[in-house]
């Protein structure tokens, strides 16, 4: 029987404690950090093996995996660092923690010869952090594309295929519990950017940081823009992207606009998709749910039982390439929607190949233009965020 620690018993800890009770593969849950010891549960415990000091549970030596499910970012990494600096084996399924702290934490691992995993952090159930690394061996990743935010997915599933305007389809995911009471990490592209960071680094084995990523949400989207986008047989997902240029990268988030015959435009409502490219395999796809108390606790256990039964990889799996960031490369034909403005109306015609307009506002789709240059277009009218929306047209 090999003991754990579970840290935290929120959603994603009260459905590691329900699969573990109907097949627990040799597996016991010997302490679970909680803050509150007499807080009603929704799972049965045994109230010995609850804990509100972390100390308990670094002390005793018979635990050897530390699973860290808090959902607080500070607390969470000062138990990741000790857990692995006392020689004990550590699972994760926070993104936050893994992409601010992914360099230090994968050679502290290595350096006290203890697993440091954390399939959960990306693509909820989906297994796909594991089976890159596999790749890896064989293969030079060249790009990696994803839908990697199931709230934002589902949002723009309901505007596009019901007519819901945004507030509309941001409250209903609120209520169905895909959403938060502040939804901004995942409309606003955060949630995506962990995960890109921390696909992209790994898969191109060099760093690649949360500010290297260009960054664009869909809070701003509106009925509007999905008319027009819909009117492209087209579809609009929040799409993470980085490509591998040899010896520099590309790396955004932002919406995309897909037509219905592509792959990843039928990626519907919370789920999430990755597609990763390989020099000698190709394309690879990966499709499932993107959270969720089961499918999450599901990827959590499988890298316990990676441990159990040895055989996660032993190595730092971060590389040491030296990567440029290109961003400034990137080109390409978008969708802009302004406020009717008229000096702004003048210089669409710079950049405008076709335009689109209503007694609101007026939307173009660009020539091939670059990126960077388009974004000083629309800062250097003092746009707010909340006034235009911009979407890349995926080729």
């Amino acid at each position: 029987m090999v003991n754990i620690a579970l840290l935290g018993l929120g959603t994603v800890g009260t459905g590691i404690v329900e699969i573990l009770e109907k097949q627990n593969k040799g597996i016991q849950i010997k302490k679970i950090l909680v803050n509150n010891l007499h807080k009603k549960r929704a799972v049965n415990i045994q109230p010995e093996i609850l804990c509100t000091d972390f100390e308990e549970i670094l002390n005793d030596n018979s635990i050897k995996i530390v699973v860290e499910v808090t959902s607080d970012m500070e607390k969470g990494y000062e138990y990741i660092r000790k857990s692995l600096e006392c020689g004990k084996h550590v699972i994760t399924a926070s993104k936050a923690i893994v992409s601010k702290y992914f360099e230090e934490l994968s050679q502290l691992a290595q350096n006290n010869e203890v697993a440091f995993l954390y399939e959960a952090s990306v693509g909820g159930g989906i297994p796909v952090l594991k089976p890159l690394k596999e790749e890896l061996e064989i293969n030079e990743v060249l790009e990696i594309q994803g839908i990697l935010n199931g709230t934002s997915n589902y949002i723009l599933s309901r505007m596009v295929e019901e007519g819901m305007d945004y507030s509309s389809a941001l409250k209903i995911a609120q209520d169905l519990g895909y959403a938060e009471a502040d939804p901004s990490a995942d409309v606003d592209g955060h949630d995506t950017l962990r995960k890109l960071r921390i696909l992209g680094t790994l898969g191109l084995q060099g760093k690649i940081l949360e500010e290297d990523i260009l960054l664009n949400g869909i809070s701003n989207i509106t009925a509007f823009d999905i008319e027009q986008i819909k009117g492209m047989n087209s579809t609009v997902k929040l799409v993470g992207e980085v490509k591998n240029l040899g010896n520099a990268f590309t790396a955004t988030v932002q919406p995309t606009i897909i037509h219905k015959n592509s792959y990843l435009a039928n990626v519907n409502m919370a789920f999430n998709a990755i597609n990763i490219k390989g020099n000698h395999v190709g394309d690879i796809n990966f499709y499932g749910p993107g959270a969720g108390k089961l499918p999450t606790a599901s990827a959590v256990l499988t890298d316990v039982m990676d441990v159990v039964n040895n055989t996660y990889r032993k190595k730092n799996p971060l590389g040491k390439r030296q990567l440029k960031n290109a961003n400034h490369k990137i080109q390409g034909k978008f969708y802009l929607r302004v406020p009717n403005r008229k000096e702004l109306l003048e210089q669409l015609d710079m950049v405008a190949d076709q335009m689109i307009s209503s007694k609101e506002h007026t939307a173009i789709v660009t020539k091939e233009v670059s990126f960077m240059a388009l974004m000083d277009f629309v800062e250097g009218f003092g746009l707010k965020k909340e006034e235009y929306f911009l979407g890349r047209i995926f080729k």
